[in-house]
């Protein structure tokens, strides 16, 4: 029989409390520099869809289409996704896998594609194997079948936008104002009610991580 001194019940008590406490203390920090990885994460893959995009309008004079958005083929009656339905497509272009395919098929703008770290939806049947995976949201202002003299594309025009690309951020939230979304990104008055992420309002703040075609915005 061992004569050893074991824990009283109360050691084991004070030993778990203290444990608790340094998990308390050190989780913030974790899941914080976790977000702030998946921003960083975001940026870049912002950041190389935006090199691919320009390289594609290099050679096309436009850019990506907004596949899903039924933006019409330039000088037809047709849109993309009617070009689409023609060829062997994923999830009836319902998402914007699509747009995305173009800047990787069959000229190879881009390597791979950029996935969304903040999932608030999933692409449903969009990748081989039903994978959770959601893309970044796209439009250009020909969107909807817009063109010259509709609000949308003039107002794009004005500031020179060509496209806008969204994560929906931290807050897992949608936050982008379709309606007006040219203007308050034209201007750069980011309105509370279309709010753009930024990490100086605290790292889970309300707003969304856009790229345009001008670069980073916010």
């Amino acid at each position: 029989m061992s004569d050893k001194p074991g824990f009283t019940l109360i050691e084991l008590l004070i030993v778990i409390a203290i444990i608790l406490i340094l998990i308390a203390i050190a989780l913030p920090n974790f899941l914080s520099a976790q977000l702030r990885a998946k921003v960083a994460d975001v940026r870049g893959c912002q950041r190389t869809i935006r090199t691919a995009n320009e390289a594609y309008h290099a050679d096309f004079r436009y850019y990506a289409p907004d596949v899903d958005g039924n933006e019409r083929v330039p000088g037809q009656f047709w849109t993309w996704k009617d070009m689409w339905r023609r060829l062997p497509y994923l999830n009836q272009c319902d998402s914007e896998i699509c747009t995305y395919m173009m800047l990787t098929t069959p000229i190879a703008y881009m390597k791979e594609f950029c996935f969304e770290p903040f999932i608030g939806r999933t692409d449903r049947s969009a990748i081989p194997g039903n994978k959770k995976l959601a893309f970044f949201e796209y439009s250009t202002p020909r969107h909807q079948g817009n063109g010259p003299g509709s609000f949308s594309y003039e107002t794009a025009k004005r500031y020179g936008l060509g496209y806008v690309m969204i994560s929906m951020g931290p807050d897992l939230g949608p936050n982008y104002d379709w309606e007006n979304g040219w203007l308050t990104l034209g201007t750069r008055t980011y309105i509370p009610s279309s709010p753009i992420y930024s990490p100086t309002n605290g790292v889970r703040s309300v707003g969304d991580i856009v790229t345009t075609n001008r670069g980073p915005e916010g």
